[in-house]
């Protein structure tokens, strides 16, 4: 393993093991995470994924700190199991996408693991690009 997915790895597992406080700080963290580097405060990225932390939140009737855990924790899981580099903010676009009210956070973000492995490139595109097929 190189250091730089060494570092994303320890970066995601902090992520998941330090629960964030605030849907502002889970997005930030996130960000982070996703940019693999730390982030300036006030950088707009960081409020794009407080949208899309609020929206996931409101989709599936899950706090925003429960969606930024569980799209971390599948990060891990592909890494683990594919070798696959994913980031928490691809999870959350597929969640915000992809989900439905009345469908359960953990069925869409595995919807989005499954697209992912089978993708012939096993990128986030294609994996969304299979999902929208559906």
């Amino acid at each position: 393993m190189n250091r730089l997915t060494a570092l994303f790895c320890f970066t995601c597992a902090t992520f998941s093991a330090t629960a964030a406080t605030s849907l502002d700080d889970a997005a930030e963290r996130m960000t982070a995470a996703s940019a693999k580097q730390e982030i300036a405060a006030g950088d707009p990225r960081v409020a794009q994924a407080r949208s899309q932390l609020d929206k996931a939140a409101r989709l599936t009737a899950e706090t925003p700190i429960a969606v930024a855990s569980a799209c971390s924790r599948y990060v891990g899981h592909l890494h683990d199991s594919a070798q696959i580099e994913a980031t928490p903010l691809e999870l959350l676009d597929a969640l915000v996408k992809f989900g439905k009210a009345g469908k359960a956070m953990n069925d869409t973000l595995l919807d989005y693991v499954a697209a992912r492995k089978t993708a012939p490139k096993r990128s986030h595109v294609e994996a969304m690009a299979a999902l929208d097929r559906k």
